[in-house]
């Protein structure tokens, strides 16, 4: 039984044949692929207009480095908070496994010691970005009237 050229796709009809088409091979394919991904995670988050206002808003003059104390500390705070999580699911709080427990995390546990030293040093350099974040709101005025 022959079904109707209406039910049938068209590249169904007639399939290519090798060395046919529109130049389209795998290397190809794969030159488009980061666009169409991009592409395809905008249409369902809609996140390019989010970030194009973000990435080309003018920057107000007498902005510097300094103002960028308060989002560095946002972010160290961060990595404390996802390495701190990380270490918990590993650390015993007992008197007799605890040196057990963050050998076991230095030694066997795949970035375990990348991930200790992050937190112990992310430590020290959030105290010192909320020191100097301080410093500089002191500096600045930014705690006067008007804001």
């Amino acid at each position: 039984m022959k079904l109707p050229d209406l039910l049938i796709p068209g590249p169904l009809k007639k399939p290519p044949k090798p060395g046919d088409g529109d130049g389209a091979g795998p290397v190809e394919r794969l030159k488009e692929t980061p666009a169409d991904l991009v592409g395809w995670i905008d249409e369902r988050t809609g996140g390019a207009s989010f970030l194009t206002g973000m990435l080309y808003r003018k920057v107000p003059k007498g902005t510097n480095w300094f103002y960028t104390l308060g989002s560095a500390t946002l972010f160290a705070f961060t990595v404390q908070a996802v390495t701190g999580v990380f270490l918990a699911m590993y650390y015993t709080p007992s008197a007799t496994q605890a040196y057990g427990s963050i050998t076991h995390l230095t030694n066997d546990v795949f970035l375990g010691e990348f991930v200790r030293g992050m937190h112990k040093w992310g430590a020290s350099l959030m105290i010192i970005l909320i020191w100097l974040h301080m410093a500089r709101t002191f500096v600045f005025g930014a705690y006067k009237y008007p804001r």
